[in-house]
Formats: C-alpha cells, sequence, structure tokens
C-alpha cells in the first residue's frame, strides 16, 4: 500500500471538514466507506497521520470528492 506523507494532519481535518458538510456522523461514514470507526476518529483527532491510498480513496468515494483534492497543497473548501 502506498502511503501519504505530506501534510497527514491536515488530511484528517479535510475529512472531517466533508463529513460535517455531509452530515455524516464518523459511525455512518464509517459503515459507508468500509473504513473503521476508530480509524477514523484516529485521522479526525490527528492521531492516524498516515493514511493509505486504499483508505483514503474509500473515504473520498463517500465523500464525493477525490484523492487528489483530499491531499491537495490548494485544498478549497468550496470544492
Amino acid at each position: 500500500m502506498s502511503e501519504i506523507g505530506r501534510g497527514d494532519s491536515m488530511i484528517g481535518e479535510r475529512i472531517r471538514y466533508l463529513r460535517l458538510q455531509k452530515g455524516y456522523s464518523i459511525s455512518r461514514l464509517a459503515k459507508e466507506s468500509g473504513v473503521s470507526k476508530t480509524y477514523l476518529s484516529n485521522l479526525d483527532r490527528g492521531i492516524q497521520d498516515n493514511p493509505s491510498l486504499q483508505i483514503l480513496e474509500k473515504i473520498a468515494k463517500k465523500l464525493g470528492t477525490s484523492v487528489d483534492h483530499l491531499i491537495s497543497e490548494d485544498f478549497n473548501k468550496n470544492n
């Protein structure tokens, strides 16, 4: 599995922002994405700081965005 190495804590913040915009709880996103609730919670809180591309793809798909958007240096909250 490939891992993302830059701005990892920002990825958790971005996932949280997009999750809340969709009105998803961590539990709902976990269930619908197939990513464990614990893992998502740790990402959300910055404890998990090295998500794999496979995990990011699952999350991005459920949030209606792309991995590129999640990891972009120019993350735009309006996209």
